[in-house]
């Protein structure tokens, strides 16, 4: 038994080796195609002016969190105008979703740690298996998203949650418009069919997989908090969003070994963009810029390259995201460039928690390749 656990660990590692190494070879594969195809360097373009222009309306508007609003705007550029507006109507109406659904419920959930760790769960679930089988799964995910950033950055000051929540509809507010203005400027307008989706129909039964796979989201929430309760862990936050994230993951196949592939490539993508957007703040933050506008030509530059690679073709476009995203909040603190690389630091401790605990949770529940050919042979 323990030797089997043994081989089935190496494995992993050995496959988490191949996956590293292979991120990291189309990521210098996508550096070298910077500039070469027209249509990714127009959203670059569309990316490398959103941004800054959704930082500066959000600092004009006295927004409470800067980096939530540019986030948003960099997140829902798509190919059109049409596709974009579409993308940010349904981030636009998650949020709210989710932010009503946290405000409510921070009237008992911050008092009570077990009813707090199963709303987490039940939330994770609905949000992970919407994104497999609703035509509105993004809405559905980022109502999860905003429920669980609500009620736990209340924790502490639970008077706050109001608060809390207008801020973050303002702030995806004010990204989503800055990103409709300018796709609609600079993109054509066309808008590309749905991917076609199960629906909620025969969750019991077709759509099985897709109720395991939240499941296991739903194990890990609960477990983190568990953890995070016992040791007293920084992050928490981060820690539930990031499980909640990777999990979304479409699921593969019967939902076993094509899904457990895909969140752990999904994971290492996270943590590496975090990782790599990280060292090329740190590297900008040396620069110590103190120009408003070197500040915000330093942020158009990384979310060129970001949308870039997240629109390349060698398979790490999530990794472009992610290392957009860090650079984002390091960078982006508040109505000045800044002068720590802390907020960068602990997001990827946050992450790193996270992406943890969903490793370990994998490992229990994911069946391994031994298991898989018995059922086979059943």
């Amino acid at each position: 038994m323990t030797e089997s656990i043994l081989r089935s660990v190496i494995e992993d590692l050995a496959e988490a080796g191949r996956m590293a190494d292979r991120a990291f070879q189309g990521w210098w594969k996508e550096l070298g195609e910077l500039g070469t195809d027209p249509t990714r360097t127009r959203i670059c373009l569309v990316a490398a002016i959103v941004v800054p222009l959704a930082t500066t309306m959000a600092l004009w508007l006295e927004a409470e969190s800067v980096w939530w609003a540019a986030i948003s705007g960099y997140m829902t550029i798509m190919s059109s105008g049409a596709a974009s507006i579409r993308k940010g109507l349904l981030r636009l109406a998650g949020t709210i979703g989710g932010a009503a659904v946290g405000f409510i419920m921070a009237r008992w959930l911050p008092y009570d740690h077990f009813a707090l760790s199963l709303f987490l769960a039940g939330a994770t679930m609905l949000g992970v298996v919407a994104m497999q089988v609703s035509p509105h799964g993004l809405a559905w995910l980022f109502g999860t998203i905003t429920s669980i950033l609500v009620l736990l950055e209340g924790l502490n000051s639970p008077l706050q949650v109001p608060y809390i929540a207008f801020y973050r509809i303002f702030e995806v507010g004010i990204g989503v418009t800055a990103s409709a203005i300018v796709a609609n400027l600079l993109m054509h307008w066309h808008a590309d069919p749905a991917p076609p989706v199960p629906g909620w129909r025969h969750l019991l039964g077709a759509q099985w997989p897709a109720m395991l796979h939240g499941m296991r989201a739903a194990i890990a929430v609960v477990v983190m908090m568990q953890v995070w309760i016992w040791m007293d862990l920084p992050q928490v936050t981060e820690m539930c969003i990031s499980i909640a994230v990777v999990m979304s993951a479409p699921v593969i196949g019967d939902g076993s070994l094509g899904t457990r592939h895909a969140v752990a490539e999904r994971s290492l993508h996270r943590i590496l963009g975090c990782f790599l957007g990280g060292i090329a703040a740190l590297a900008c933050l040396a620069l110590q810029i103190e120009s408003f506008p070197w500040w915000l030509a330093m942020i158009a530059g990384s979310v060129w390259i970001g949308m870039h690679i997240q629109n390349g073709r060698h398979g790490v476009g999530y990794l472009g995201t992610q290392a957009a995203f860090v650079f984002i909040v390091t960078l982006i603190q508040g109505p000045a460039p800044p002068t720590s690389i802390m907020p960068g630091i602990d997001r990827f401790v946050g992450i790193s928690g996270g992406m943890a605990i969903l490793l370990i949770i994998s490992l229990m529940l994911w069946p391994n390749e031994t298991e898989r050919k018995q059922q086979r042979e059943q």
